[in-house]
């Protein structure tokens, strides 16, 4: 991808991101504010909270969406507002969905355009992904893997050449882990299980 692409798509990305996160924050605003002036117990806020608009659902989905598809953008504290918002169970949905989908939009966008930013990079790790005895694993661990630069396993998912349905597979399999954590991570720290959350 040439660097004006990349420009411009990270900078559309970013405007949408943040004109999202800044429609979360006025919709929670209120809660957030009432709850650092300790108007209301811990319960109180967990029931505010949870019976916000279901709209806001979709809004985190697409946050984390677009969070997943610009590279170096930390997710995670999106993934683990989800869990405290929605509780653990809509909060791992809305995070898997989010991360698919947001990962999906990345590999297309870079399968869009020629990538010419030292290719190299990224073909070491496909190729050692291409001689693994099962490749679709190895790719899905690389999903897995917070510390792992997505966008390094996203051009691998390219290089590779496997099809949407399988692409989108290890992307699920692979998400399944950080969204189960970040989700009951969440869900825990608003109930106050700082230990559990540490574990």
């Amino acid at each position: 991808m040439k660097l004006r692409h990349k420009i411009f798509f990270i900078t559309i990305g970013f405007v949408i991101f943040i004109t999202l996160f800044t429609i979360l924050w006025f919709n929670y605003r209120d809660i957030i504010e009432n709850f650092f002036n300790y108007t209301f117990n811990r319960q109180t806020l967990i029931t505010l909270l949870r019976s916000q608009g279901k709209h806001n659902a979709v809004i985190f989905m697409a946050v984390i969406a677009i969070g997943s598809a610009i590279p170096g953008v930390p997710i995670s504290a999106i993934a683990i507002l989800s869990g405290v918002c929605f509780g653990r169970w809509l909060g791992f949905g809305i995070n898997i969905c989010g991360i698919v989908i947001g990962n999906l939009l990345a590999i297309n966008i870079l399968g869009s355009f020629p990538h010419k930013v030292k290719p190299s990079r990224f073909r070491s790790l496909a190729d050692r992904l291409r001689n693994m005895r099962h490749p679709r694993i190895g790719l899905s661990i690389g999903y897995a893997i917070p510390m792992l630069p997505t966008l390094l396993v996203n051009y691998a998912a390219l290089e590779l050449k496997i099809s949407l349905k399988n692409k989108t597979l290890c992307i699920l399999i692979g998400s399944l882990p950080v969204s189960f954590l970040y989700a009951f991570g969440g869900d825990e720290l608003i109930f106050g299980n700082t230990k559990l959350v540490l574990i």
